[in-house]
């Protein structure tokens, strides 16, 4: 049965396994609803630092499970509604959880696979991992993939890849702004290893405050951005942490390395 496996560290990383086996991880309708209701707990949870998300079986993520989405085509309309509804909440819960998210991509990561991808902060994938949006092949839309990927790429890029269908691989992905780094399929683990420790070593108020920032900016022009940056700063000093943060500092009496 496909599912969401939820894995823990005791440093407070969470680990959400898109598992579908026999199915390459091609995301049921069971699947989005676990993401859903997992980003959404994670995202109140204090004891998470970051979440982690990526496929079992070697594999990040085939696309939508085509039995349930051909199964959609029939249903009642408030059914539709839901599905789509779900769909658009498990966009939201990742883009705008205030923990940091990283996806971990192996082999592949197709149509949704992809967009869930570039709905995170961080995209780590290994270098003959293949990417790409083959809806159109298969007659549908790809609706939801537009908006976030003119948030990344050049409309005509987004275009490109919407409308081709194409495959593409990791380096390319990189170069398109979908993917922040690419490594052999060897020092994937050490790469996401030393991308968790940086993250780990910011202050958890600091790091939600930060990503809160960034998805707000990204809304306003640059004069309100600045002005609502100035405001911000002015708000949050003296804060508890802050303060713990600078005397740790202090204290140690030279700039960490």
């Amino acid at each position: 049965m496909s599912g969401i496996d939820v894995e823990r560290s005791a440093a407070g990383i969470v680990t959400l396994w898109l598992n579908n086996p026999g199915r390459l991880n091609a995301l049921s309708n069971r699947m989005v609803a676990g993401l859903v209701a997992e980003m959404t707990a994670l995202a109140a949870d204090a004891s998470c630092r970051a979440v982690v998300l990526r496929g079992r079986q070697g594999a990040f993520c085939a696309g939508r499970d085509l039995n349930d989405l051909a199964a959609l085509q029939s249903a009642p309309p408030e059914e539709i509604e839901r599905m789509y509804d779900l769909m658009e909440g498990m966009n939201r819960a990742i883009y705008f959880c205030p923990k940091p998210v990283v996806s971990v991509v192996e082999r592949f990561a197709l149509g949704i696979g992809t967009m869930i991808v570039g709905w995170t902060d961080i995209a780590i994938a290994e270098e003959t991992a293949k990417l790409g949006f083959p809806e159109v092949r298969h007659g549908i839309v790809p609706y939801g993939a537009a908006p976030s990927l003119l948030k990344l790429m050049r409309s005509r890029d987004v275009a490109d890849l919407l409308l081709s269908g194409r495959t593409f691989l990791a380096p390319e992905a990189m170069r398109l702004g979908l993917v922040n780094r690419v490594v052999p399929a060897g020092r994937l683990e050490e790469e996401l290893g030393e991308t968790l420790t940086g993250i780990l070593a910011g202050k958890p108020g600091a790091l939600e405050e930060t990503k809160r920032f960034i998805r707000h900016s990204e809304e306003l022009g640059y004069e309100d951005g600045i002005a609502l940056a100035t405001k911000n700063a002015k708000a949050k000093t003296g804060n508890a942490e802050l303060k713990d943060g600078l005397g740790a500092y202090t204290e140690r009496g030279k700039r960490p390395s």
